[in-house]
């Protein structure tokens, strides 16, 4: 009689255990989490006409959104999720012009609303500091060297997929399965991945490996669309520190795409129904307390460069020439040279970046020249304003040459351009 006496006090006693730590992990859970509103404002006007200086088209839009952001803490320190939703409506633009932040064809003069989803994804983590698992599984916006949903917009587009790293001693392995994808102006939740004729492409698998040590760091990652593409980009780094407030960084990139299968079917193809194409990529930037000026060289070859992994994405083309125009025809030889200064010395929460691009010898043009120059300047405010920043955007792109017989231009450039953008934001943290 004692000894089941004794059995069923130690089954209480784990009982209340087993209650105290899912209680405890729950806690954690809630306690951990966060909640953020994001209100954001974005006047954009951009005129277009083609080289020749006659009109092709522009864009006038004056657009806000509302954005809530939830991230979980982790139930047992091992699970949890993030959840993101957001809507943008239209306050003023010109429905002559197609919008690019928002469809456009709306019936009351305005472009069309979206609303939905941005971000929905479980999440979980296991292992310590240097040896540790982190796996994603849901829509979420991604960032990977072959492939970035985008951002530029005022909701993010998202992909849905599964998403694996893993930390050991310092070297990063990961891999990451997309099937599907929202797009950055639309309120679907995902649609399938398309080519150019419809086709369903099943999905895109990433695999990278990356590492790095005292400054000297590297990162190698291949991308495979289903019988589409495959994409590969290599990057090597290196910070040189030369005093206390005076480094060098180092980066030279490099990156291939090939037709992968029997649904490649853009312009891009040549007469044999193949296609390929690679670029190297040097960059070197002087950094001096504040202020940082830097230079980047671009050479593309083979082919005209594809960025895009499926035929709705936006394209991720990892090069510092990657501005209003990618600099990567086939055979053009491009560089940039930028510069910026963070004034928190003197006007804390301001900063500037401005910076010239010049592309040129691009095959199958005849005295083919493009150029920019743009200026980027921010201003974050604090005290009783904390959260809220606004952030003036110029760019002024020029193009020249003509096409030679037979020559297309699948990457749509040739056009000349004026871009203003104003983007306000404010960010509320709830808890």
């Amino acid at each position: 009689m004692r000894a089941l006496k004794l059995s069923a006090l130690g089954a209480a006693v784990m009982a209340a255990t087993a209650a105290t730590a899912a209680q405890a992990s729950f806690e954690q859970l809630v306690d951990d989490s966060s909640l953020t509103l994001t209100y954001k404002m974005y006047k954009w006007d951009q005129e277009n006409k083609n080289n020749q200086g006659k009109y092709k088209d522009a864009q006038d839009e004056f657009v806000h959104a509302l954005i809530a952001d939830y991230k979980s803490g982790y139930f047992a320190d091992i699970i949890g999720f993030d959840f993101q939703v957001g809507m943008a409506r239209d306050i003023n633009s010109d429905d002559k012009f197609s919008g690019t932040n928002l469809p456009g064809g709306g019936s009351n003069g305005h472009l069309d609303d979206i609303a939905g989803v941005q971000q929905a994804y479980l999440k979980a983590k296991f292992g310590g500091e240097d040896l540790n698992v982190y796996g994603t599984y849901g829509q979420k916006k991604r960032d990977l060297q072959s492939y970035s949903d985008s951002g530029s917009r005022i909701l993010n587009a998202s992909s849905f997929g599964a998403d694996v790293v893993s930390n050991i001693h310092g070297l990063n392995l990961y891999a990451t399965r997309i099937d599907a994808f929202s797009a950055r102006n639309q309120s679907t939740f995902k649609d399938d991945l398309k080519n150019s004729n419809g086709q369903t492409i099943d999905d895109v698998m990433i695999y990278g490996a990356g590492y790095e040590w005292n400054g000297l760091g590297g990162v190698l990652e291949q991308a495979k669309s289903q019988d589409y593409l495959k994409k590969t980009i290599a990057k090597v780094y290196y910070t040189l520190p030369v005093s206390e407030n005076v480094s060098v960084d180092f980066d030279a990139r490099y990156g291939k795409v090939e037709k992968d299968g029997k649904l490649y079917d853009t312009a891009f193809l040549d007469a044999n129904g193949n296609y390929e194409s690679s670029y190297n990529n040097l960059n070197a930037t002087l950094n001096i307390g504040n202020a940082y000026v830097g230079v980047g060289y671009n050479k593309t070859k083979d082919g005209d460069y594809d960025n895009k992994l499926f035929s709705n994405d936006h394209g991720s083309f990892n090069s510092s020439l990657d501005l209003e125009m990618g600099y990567n025809y086939e055979d053009e030889k491009a560089y940039v040279v930028k510069a910026g200064y963070d004034f928190a010395d003197y006007v804390p929460g301001l900063g500037v970046n401005v910076w010239y691009a010049k592309g040129k010898d691009a095959k199958d043009f005849e005295n083919f020249n493009q150029k920019e120059v743009g200026a980027n300047v921010s201003y974050n405010f604090s005290g009783k304003l904390d959260g809220l920043s606004l952030v003036y955007f110029h760019t002024a792109y020029r193009t020249s040459g003509d096409y030679a017989t037979g020559r297309d231009d699948a990457l749509g450039g040739m056009y000349n351009t004026n871009i203003n953008r104003v983007y306000l934001t404010y960010t509320y943290e709830v808890f």
